[in-house]
């Protein structure tokens, strides 16, 4: 017969039998049997065993309560998941069997602790649902942060090429490391042996949580949608998407299973999700988009090929983030992730900042007070679901009060706005003011009613005084209970004649009498020893146990009281939470937008000017990232002008010069003012005129990718197909050093290749993407004169008469004729017997090229011109042949008749072997 702990747990365990069960005995979260042993391993804790009846000893292993967060983050991280079943009452105040549940189920996508999560970064849970339709791949993808209320879905469909669908699976792995998906969640249908000929779901970046087919199933995400938002999928414009619908019910059935349960399971877990916004149906292309390669290419929020400096900022990131609160912080990473293709949208962004740089002093304000201000969003994801504690409740309410408060002197501001200045800027200001003018009723009451700093526990004077008469009448007989104490300290004393005697309290023993040990002959004889320490000995005696009782009675009151309480304040704010995410999305906008505005000013950013067209001109742009982390006034600005027409301006841009002169700096500082100017921010430049752009391919820097059997060169042919196929007339395209992976003669054949598509592409003929092309290909750059839709544009160096050079960072029309690559290798420290030799080879190998006839690779002729083009693009001839050397190195004049002999025959053995080498079936030599 086992004992009823270990029935209870066993209960708990068969509803949860996937998740490692966190069962709290006292101070403990216990695991016991598998769940002790795999814990005991991932987390190096000793494993012990527990009699749990007749003779049963099951493994044990547990973590103290105190420090939980800590032991779930490290399972977490391994992808496990952690039922927490808590003690639901007071073990003190209950007769027999603690009653117990589970509170939640924390998993990778779920966890809602802070411990557990990036303050500024999104935290998501994802599903993926996959169908095949008519010989299209259609693929559902939803995408919710239970810890912002966030909630997304997306439908994506391909045709039955290999390339279309290897795309489209690239731009959900984009798309769920762009929501900071934690968690996949993918039917079983399609993994642990059960495809169903519809093709598996490939290897997304995330470990598969497989969950039952039926989830995924319309008429089971429709119930799901009415049990949480009590309506039904045509409310939300998901009727007519039913593969995104499979997976929007899939995730939202899966979130219900991982919060607080109870007998009435959907209410309950509607409930905790109460602060779940309805789905947002996204487009795909509704957004700016990019591939893994180029984010690591472009530095945007990881430290990538694009890092500055180990001192300075290494991300635009980075240099954007001066947000006051984590939610703009949070904002801010969204904005960076997911530039816009909405003009309209765009320019309102734009009006906020332009509406904040024209009142500094407003802006200095609404910085200072906007710090005082906590997350919002994750404190409401908390309270909805039952895990807020006090302190955090009460920090919800005074943020929202404290954000409230930011209204009024934006009213002010804007009501001193010159008469006849541009309204769109102040109205797009006063947008933000709106959703924060107002906090919620239960937002002020719960300010008023709990003290600054609500301690930990209930009962120890969360609630002021005067607010609940239930807590007052609690607290009333709590304190006349100390009051009792305190006096009987005093009377123990006085009978005792122990003027030094105190009462104490240990939550094992109680309260008891402390005395020194040398004083315990003194102690009466009708106290009752309860503990014996090094120097003390404590004891307890009837009055005392009887007031104990009291106090036990009347704490335990107060403590249900003060939570009975809170529990109202919190079911009163969570009720409120389409009010308290509205203006948590408004004060996110806001200290985004000072954030930008106070860079703008600092830096000296200008507001950009985007349209439907397809031109991209930069006067004076700057790279954000390599400017604040160079000295003051050291950057050198350089201008840009491309058009997709190829009228005004070069759709093709072909970028020479020498290595570390700027031409990358040059390449990427366009893709991210480019994305800076379609996220609605200001830039770094004199002006910008952008058309806006769909797509940013950048093949920047050489890495490989060994573990998936790919070397160097092969990485970057298949990003540089990647481009080829996905770009259109709207993409921005940076190719820096494309062939240099292989021999220079591929190399060569392969870059221009790639340079003509892109600028002659016969399936478009009028129009390409716009293009940055760097290469140290000079041969290249005679594409110029062939092809109408190119330019040449060189990085400047000047040299001074002793062969120093100097790299003046500044890209002006025209072609390079050198690389300057020995200077580079002498600057980085290369021996200089080595560079010195380079040098010399050089010398040769350059007079050798001049010398030698050349050959000749000719450019593809324009789309219908119907002739070849008159200039011829060189290669670099092969190296002389080793006998020419040799005979170069014979000393004619001093060799004797003998010796010149000698010499000769050793050249015509030597010509012969190579000869038969070469030619083996050609008849070589003759004669004897």
């Amino acid at each position: 017969m086992t004992t009823p702990v270990r029935r209870q747990y066993l209960h708990f365990k068969a509803r949860y039998p996937d998740a490692i069960l966190f069962f709290r005995l006292g101070d403990f979260y216990e695991t016991f049997d598998d769940d002790a042993e795999l814990v005991s391993r991932e987390l190096g804790i000793t494993l012990t065993s527990k009699p749990m009846g007749a003779g049963l000893r099951v493994p044990l292993a547990g973590v103290p309560v105190k420090n939980v967060d800590h032991h779930l983050g490290r399972l977490i991280e391994r992808g496990h998941r952690v039922a927490v079943c808590e003690q639901l009452e007071d073990p003190r105040a209950s007769r027999g069997l603690v009653r117990r549940g589970v509170v939640r189920v924390v998993s990778p996508g779920t966890a809602l602790e802070p411990a557990l999560l990036e303050a500024g970064e999104p935290s998501a849970c994802a599903a993926v649902h996959v169908r095949q339709a008519r010989r299209r791949l259609v693929i559902g993808l939803a995408c919710a942060d239970i810890t912002t209320g966030r909630f997304q879905v997306s439908e994506l469909s391909a045709g039955s090429a290999d390339d279309d669908r290897a795309q489209l699976w690239e731009f959900v792995a984009d798309e769920l490391q762009r929501t900071g998906a934690r968690e996949l969640l993918v039917s079983d249908e399609f993994g642990r042996g059960g495809d169903d000929g519809q093709g598996l779901v490939p290897d997304l970046g995330l470990q598969p949580a497989y969950r039952p087919a039926r989830e995924f199933r319309v008429d089971c995400a429709a119930e799901a949608l009415r049990i949480q938002y009590a309506a039904p999928p045509e409310a939300f414009a998901l009727d007519n998407w039913p593969v995104a619908l499979g997976a929007a019910g899939a995730l939202l059935a899966y979130l219900h299973s991982a919060l607080p349960q109870t007998d009435d399971l959907s209410a309950a877990s509607a409930a905790a999700l109460r602060h779940l916004e309805a789905p947002r149906l996204v487009q795909p292309d509704a957004r700016l988009q990019w591939d893994a390669a180029t984010e690591r290419a472009l530095g945007l929020l990881n430290a990538g090929l694009a890092a500055a400096s180990s001192d300075g900022p290494r991300t635009l990131l980075d240099v954007l983030d001066r947000c006051g609160t984590v939610l703009g912080r949070r904002w801010l990473r969204a904005a960076l992730r997911g530039p816009l293709l909405d003009l309209e949208r765009i320019e309102l962004r734009l009006d906020r900042i332009q509406a904040l740089l024209t009142r500094p002093a407003l802006r200095r304000m609404l910085v200072a007070e906007i710090k005082r201000i906590p997350d919002l969003e994750r404190l409401l994801g908390r309270a909805s679901a039952g895990v807020a504690s006090p302190a955090e409740l009460a920090a919800l309410a005074r943020g929202l009060v404290t954000a409230g408060q930011l209204a009024e002197p934006i009213d002010q501001a804007l009501s001193d706005a010159v008469v006849g200045s541009d309204a769109s800027p102040d109205q797009a200001l006063a947008a933000l003011a709106g959703p924060l003018r107002a906090p919620p009723d239960a937002a002020r009451v719960a300010s008023e009613a709990l003290v600054d700093r609500p301690p930990a526990e209930f009962g120890q004077g969360v609630v002021r005084a005067g607010i609940d008469r239930n807590v007052d009448r609690a607290m009333a007989r709590s304190d006349a209970a100390h009051e009792r104490l305190a006096q009987l300290e005093v009377e123990l004393r006085a009978e005792s004649g122990i003027d030094n005697l105190k009462l104490g309290y240990h939550r094992t023993f109680g309260h008891y009498i402390e005395l020194r040990r040398g004083q315990s002959h003194l102690a009466p004889d009708d106290w009752e020893r309860r503990q014996s320490l090094r120097d003390r000995e404590r004891y307890s005696e009837m009055r005392l146990r009887q007031i104990a009782q009291e106090l036990d009675a009347a704490q335990l009151e107060l403590s249900d009281a003060e939570r009975a309480y809170v529990e109202r304040l919190r079911e009163d704010l969570v009720h409120a939470a389409p009010s308290i995410l509205r203006a948590a999305g408004a004060l996110a906008r806001l200290d985004a937008a000072c954030a930008l505005a106070e860079l703008a000013a600092d830096a000296g950013w200008n507001r950009p000017e985007l349209d439907h067209g397809g031109q991209l001109a930069i006067v004076g742009g700057r790279h954000p990232v390599v400017e604040a982390a160079a000295a003051q006034g050291a950057f050198v600005p350089n201008d840009l002008e491309l058009a997709d027409d190829g009228l005004r301006a070069p759709q093709l841009l072909l970028v020479t010069g020498p290595n570390m002169a700027g031409k990358s700096t040059y390449l990427r500082q366009a893709a991210l003012i480019v994305i800076l100017a379609q996220m609605g921010s200001y830039v770094p430049a004199v002006s910008a005129r952008i058309g806006l752009v769909d797509r940013i391919f950048a093949r920047v820097g050489a890495h490989d990718d060994l573990a998936a059997g790919r070397s160097t060169f092969l990485v970057e042919m298949l990003e540089t197909a990647r481009l080829l196929h996905g770009a259109s007339e709207r993409s921005l395209i940076l190719l820096d050093e494309i062939g240099r992976g292989t021999s220079t003669w591929d190399g060569l054949a392969i870059a221009q290749a790639v340079a003509e598509a892109l600028a002659s592409d016969a399936s478009r003929p009028a129009r390409g993407p716009r293009t940055l092309f760097a290469t140290h290909f000079h041969e290249l750059t005679a594409l110029a004169g062939t092809l109408p839709r190119v330019a040449n544009a060189a990085v400047q160096v000047e040299e001074d008469d002793n062969g120093g050079v100097q790299f003046l960072h500044r890209i002006r029309p025209g072609a390079a004729d050198r690389s300057y690559g020995v200077h580079v290798a002498a600057q980085a420290g290369i021996p200089s017997d080595v560079v010195a030799r380079a040098a010399d080879l050089l010398v040769q190998l350059e007079a050798n090229a001049d010398d030698s006839p050349p050959d000749a690779v000719s450019a593809s002729p324009k789309p219908g011109s119907g002739s070849a083009p008159s200039r011829q693009l060189t290669l670099m001839p092969s190296l002389a042949h080793p006998i020419l050397h040799d005979l170069a190195d014979l000393d004619i004049d001093g060799l004797t008749p003998l010796e010149a002999i000698s010499a000769l025959y050793a050249l015509r053995d030597q010509a012969r072997y190579e000869l038969r080498a070469t030619l083996p079936d050609a008849a070589v030599g003759g004669g004897a």
